[in-house]
Formats: C-alpha cells, structure tokens, sequence
C-alpha cells in the first residue's frame, strides 16, 4: 500500500495554513472513520479491562466463600470430636459413680502444653450437690465450684451446659453436666474456651475476619481475634448472630454487617446436633485484598496500552491493522491462560503419621467414590480412587512415609475423574508439636492437567508477540525514512523564508509563522530521529561506528550545546571531570546523543536558579563512570522502574508542562548497552536526579607511565 507523500510547495503549505487557520479546512470522512475507529479500539481495550476486573471480584469472593465453607467443616468437626469424647466420659462417670480408672491414667500425663492450640478437656469432676468436688483428675486440682455456673447445676442434679464462664486464673471455662446414676452428685467435663480461641486465631483469614463458636442463645463462647466488645459482654451479638432452623446444617450468608458495619462473607455450621455453632465471617476487605492491589496495576496497564496504539494509529492506522489484530489476539490468550491457572481445583485432606484418614473435603471424598464415614480412619492408600494401581498405591504409601519422618513430600501423579485421565500436584505436609514430633499429615492435591495444556498455547502465543514486535519496529522503520525527506524541505524552505534570500516576506507575521513552521518541524524530526533510533535499537540494526576519543572533549561539546536552552532557562551548567581521563572506545555520535538526551532532560526539570553539573571518573573496577547531576524536580519512587521504558513518563502531566515522548532515557540505556555499559537513575522528588553512564574497563585505554609500559 502506497504511503502518503506529505511534501508540498511552499505556496500549497501557505494555503493549507491559511485554511486551518480560517475554518475552512474539516476532517474528510475517511479521517473521521479513522479517528472514530481508533476511539472504538481504546474504548474496547477499557471495556475488556473492566469485564476482566469484575470477573477477578467475582473470582475472588467465590474463592472467600469456598474457604469458609471449608474452613467451618474442619472447626466443626474438631468442636464435634471434643464434645463427644467429652460426653462419653460424663457417661463413663456417671453410670460408675466415680472416675474409671483407665479415664485417671489418660488424664494423669496431661501436661497442658502440648502442640497447637493445646488441651479442650481441661478436667474432669466428680461434684457434690453443694458444689464441692469429690474427685477430680486432669489439669485443674479444684476442691469446691462453689460461685460457677456448674455448682448451679450440680444443685439442680439436671444435664446441663454450663458457660461461658471466667476462672478465678482469668481464663474462660465451659463445662458439661450430667448427674450420677446413684443421684449422689453429677459428673462434670471442664472445657477450655481458650483452647478453642487459640486454634482459631491461628487460621489466616485476614486482619477484619472473625471465627466464633456460640450457642443457641447466641452466647459467644470464644472467638478468633480481640474484641472489647465480646471481651465485656459475650452477649453483645446474640441479636444479629445467625441460627440454622432444625434441617439445616450449614449456611452460607454474604451482605452487609451491622455488628461491625462492614460488608462480609461467611459460613455457620452447627456442631454435630448440638446447639452450638461455628461461624466463620471473613471481612469483603480481606478477601479483595489482592483484587485491590491489581487493579490499578490493571487500568495503569490498559492506560499506557492505549497511549501507544494512539500515538502509532495517528501515524498510520491502516498500516498497524495485522499488527492490532494480532495483538488483540495475545491478549485474548493471555486471558485464557491466565483462567486456567486462577481457577485450580483443590483436594485437601488430614492424616495420621501412618497414613489413617482423620478428615477430607468434598472433593476429595469424590475422587474417591465413598462417602467420609467410609473413608475416615482407614489408610489412604487403600482407595483405588486415589491410587488406580497397586505401583501407584505403594508410592503413595512410601510418600506418606516420608511425610511422617519429618520431610515435605510433593509429586505428580495421574488419576481418573469423570471417565477422564487428570495429572494431579500432590503436596503432603508434616505438621510438628512442641517436640518435634509429627502429628497430622495436611495432604493438598491440585488438577494441573489445565496448567500443563495451556503451557502450549502459551508458547504460541509468546510467539506471535514476538512477531507482532518485529513487525512493529520495520513498520516504525519505514515511515521514519518516508517522513523525513519531507521534513528536511520543510525545515530548509522556512530557513530561505526566514533569512529572505529570494526576497521580504512582506508581512512581518509571515517572519514569524516561518519561523514556527521551521521550530516545527525540527521538533518533529528530532522525534522521528528518536522513533528511528529506537525502532533499530529494538530490532538488533544498529551498528556502532567505534574508535578512541577523548570523553572529555565530547563532554565538553555536549555542554556547549545545552549551555543555549540552559541559559534562556536560567540553569547553570558546569563540567567536573578527573585530571587525566584515559580515552575511551565508543561511537562518537552515540556517546554525544546520550550526553545530550542527559543534559537536555536535566536542564528541562530543573527550575530557574537550579544547577546542572557533568562529572566523569575511574571505577575501582577500572570502568569508566560519567554523571550527570540536577538540582531538578526529582523522578517519585514508583517511576523509576518504568521511566526507561519507551514512552514513559514519571506520570502523565509531563508531557503537557515539559514536553518529550518518553523516548529519550530509553534510548540512552540501549545505546549504552550496545556499549556493554549500564545507566542508573538515582532520584529523589524536590532534591534532583542523578543519572550514570558507566563504560567497561576493556573499553577504558590504560594509562601509560613514562617509559611507554602501561602504569
């Protein structure tokens, strides 16, 4: 497709000025069609951001509800095994009168300080009606419940649950009551309520989340992080807590809090069929939590995709169509690829050191094929669900073995789900008490058959990237030729038109529209000599044209050039460089364009009264260091890492106050790089900037002592 040749007479640009100028001129309906494509490719680049935002969100409270649901089946189940070995104990008691024997010898070794969150049953009792204690065995040697809530009930002689209640150490207490078949008293189960607040803050749920355990009556009994409110009142919530109705076991509840006024998602599941329920209420906060974070990473993202395609589309948009389409195309596989490794489907479950199941999630109970009764207390290897074959069952067997020494044990395997052969990551971690000793086995597996097929669609699509940009810098390429010869006429006819070599101008206005015209076009050929350099430095084409100089020298031409914009800004400039720099092995042209682009973007930011200042050195390393300091603005702590990549700028009001394309330092770190040198920024907003330029030492002649060998 032929380009547009953008080189008119003199008398043809007057005119079309004039035009401009007067009205006259309007937008053809081809430009139109350009122009309204254009804002259609932007507005769907936002429209695709914000759908992928709002699926993140969803994603991510869908993820919050999972965990609770699954976090509220582990606590409740944990709450129902304390309570019926609690219970069968009471009964043991009861019907014997006094405390067994073997139930003395369990209790005699409790030391209190076992792993995690420690011991619930803290004692067991034998209680008189008047509430002094006849027999006890456990952690707490009680004589007498006299003033508690169980010595009530040991009155009454009734089954009872009686708490929460305050010990005179300070810690909270319930206890379950049933009276002795002799009617001589009643058996009593003390439970430690801080146990169960131990275990709970120990879950990650975020800062803003709770987990409570609470009756019927709507009594909190212990909760997972402090609360003054529950601290003076265990009642406080009775009123907005939730209740299951009698064929409920669980709810999932999501919406607006008004104990603590705050958006929240949540899980509450009764305890086996006790009145007593565990709640797991995660804070929306806590959850969007990573969802926050990404977003504006995500619009700031989106906002510099459609600066580019703007910038390039006004140039040519017809000519960049292949390369938009294919773009869209990586996008739109960056999309499913990113899906398929979000939504990852987990398998968890809990072991005993020789491989018994003590707990599993639904998943994993439907890979198995068996409901959890069946599968509870058995070996897991046993199951030909999660190992088809006895070669697979024996190196689970052999895993769990490892597991249970004390190493963390990951591998893949494959199993069949739905009809269908899936590759599994299967992790199984120890978890250790206070000696070392591994109590529960934590066995996680994830289906990554997803993961490994999008790995190849991956690599296609990291190839058509790769593409798409060499494509992008021959096109940027091309054009920068193409519009240069016209602008090199433009500037040469408004430099005869400003010194009136074939006659007055007449007008003095024409002088000055002139000379705007030249100012013009040299700006656009100075950002077109930057596109070109740029589109060479990204597609490997630039060759350097190398030889020994004399830095000093080109320090010193840079600084005469840039003492004519510093003057009229009213920036001092001065040079500061070691006695006796050795020469260096570069491309003239090269090392003056990144002096330049240096000394240009120092004197620009830096206000009137400020100071300019280029310094160059030795390395102990024997490289060759050269600075440029500015008493300037300074660059904020989050532009630094993208300030030197193509068209960034520190943020978007620069180029409206200052100018520039953001090609500058970006041109400057590639340059040098082809040098095998590097450039560093180091800046700090209101106290200036300081950018370094440093060169090898194979680069750096060695200086020579006076009888010609190398000092």
């Amino acid at each position: 497709m032929p380009l547009t040749d953008f080189s008119e007479p003199a008398g043809a640009a007057r005119g079309w000025w004039r035009q401009l100028r007067s009205g006259a001129l309007s937008l053809s309906p081809v430009a139109g069609m350009r122009i309204g494509l254009l804002a259609a490719v932007i507005a769907g680049f936002w429209l695709v951001a914000y759908a992928d935002l709002e699926r993140a969100r969803d994603r991510a409270l869908q993820d919050g509800l999972r965990q609770t649901a699954n976090l509220s089946r582990l606590l409740e189940e944990d709450a129902r095994r304390i309570l019926v070995v609690a219970s069968r104990a009471l009964y043991a008691i009861a019907e014997d009168g006094r405390i067994p024997a073997h139930l003395l010898a369990d209790t005699a070794a409790f030391s209190g300080t076992e792993a995690g969150p420690g011991l619930a049953l803290r004692s067991l009792l034998v209680v008189e009606p008047d509430g002094r204690v006849r027999e006890a065995a456990g952690l707490d040697a009680q004589t007498s419940l006299a003033g508690t809530p169980p010595a009530e009930a040991a009155r009454t002689g009734s089954v009872a649950f009686a708490g929460p209640y305050r010990e005179p150490g300070g810690g909270w207490r319930a206890a379950l009551v049933r009276p002795l078949a002799n009617g001589s008293g009643v058996a009593v189960a003390v439970l430690d309520l801080d146990r169960f607040a131990r275990l709970y803050a120990t879950q990650d749920i975020g800062p803003r989340s709770i987990i409570l355990l609470y009756g019927e009556d709507g009594v909190v009994l212990a909760y997972s992080r402090p609360s003054e409110l529950l601290d003076n009142d265990r009642a406080v919530f009775a009123s907005v807590l939730p209740r299951l109705s009698g064929g409920e076991s669980a709810k999932t509840l999501s919406g607006f809090d008004p104990s603590e006024g705050r958006d929240r998602i949540g899980t509450v599941r009764r305890v086996a069929d006790l009145p007593l329920y565990v709640y797991v209420r995660i804070s929306a906060d806590d959850v969007l939590a990573g969802w926050y974070a990404d977003r504006w990473k995500r619009v700031l993202e989106t906002a510099a995709v459609s600066v580019v395609v703007t910038l390039l589309a006004l140039l040519a948009l017809r000519q960049l169509g292949r390369l938009e389409t294919t773009t869209q195309a990586l996008r739109s596989s960056e999309r499913r690829s990113q899906a398929l490794f979000d939504s990852s489907f987990q398998i968890m479950g809990l072991l005993s050191p020789d491989g018994r199941v003590l707990a599993l999630n639904r998943p994993a109970c439907a890979l198995a094929g068996l409901p959890a009764e069946a599968l509870i207390g058995r070996r897991a290897w046993e199951f030909r669900g999660w190992a088809r074959t006895g070669e697979l069952a024996e190196s689970f067997r052999q895993s769990i073995g490892k597991a249970a020494s004390g190493r963390l044990v990951r591998y893949e395997t494959d199993v069949i789900a739905d009809g269908v052969n899936r590759v599994m990551d299967v992790t199984i971690k120890p978890v250790f008490d206070d000696r070392g000793a591994v109590t529960v086995l934590v066995v996680e597996a994830r289906d990554i058959t997803e993961r490994v097929e999008a790995a190849e669609r991956l690599a296609a699509a990291l190839d058509q990237a790769e593409s798409a940009n060499r494509a992008k810098s021959a096109f940027l390429a091309t054009m920068s030729h193409e519009l240069r010869t016209p602008l090199n006429a433009i500037i040469g006819f408004s430099d005869i038109m400003l010194h009136e070599l074939f006659g007055p101008l007449g007008s003095p206005r024409y002088h000055d529209y002139a000379r705007h015209v030249q100012n013009s076009g040299r700006h656009l050929l100075d950002l077109i000599n930057d596109v070109l350099d740029m589109s060479k430095l990204e597609a490997g084409r630039y060759t350097l044209d190398e030889s020994w100089l004399e830095p000093a020298d080109a320090i010193e031409t840079c600084r005469a050039l840039a003492a004519v914009p510093a003057d009229a800004g009213g920036v001092a400039v001065a040079v500061d460089c070691s006695p006796g720099l050795p020469r260096l092995l570069a491309d003239e042209r090269a090392l003056r364009q990144v002096l330049l682009n240096l000394l240009s973007n120092a004197v620009k930011f830096t206000p009137r009264g400020g100071r300019v200042t280029v310094t160059a050195g030795l390395e102990a390393n024997g490289g060759l260091a050269i600075a440029v300091r500015d008493t300037g603005i300074g660059i904020p702590a989050d532009a630094l890492a993208r300030i030197l990549e193509p068209f960034q700028q520190a943020d978007s009001s620069i180029p409206g106050r200052f100018g520039g394309t953001g090609l500058g330092l970006s041109i400057c770190r590639d340059l040098t790089a082809l040098h095998g040198g590097s450039l560093s920024i180091d800046s700090e907003p209101g106290c200036g900037t300081v950018v370094t330029v440093r060169f090898p030492a194979d680069r750096v002649a060695q200086p020579v002592a006076a009888g010609g060998m190398p000092a």
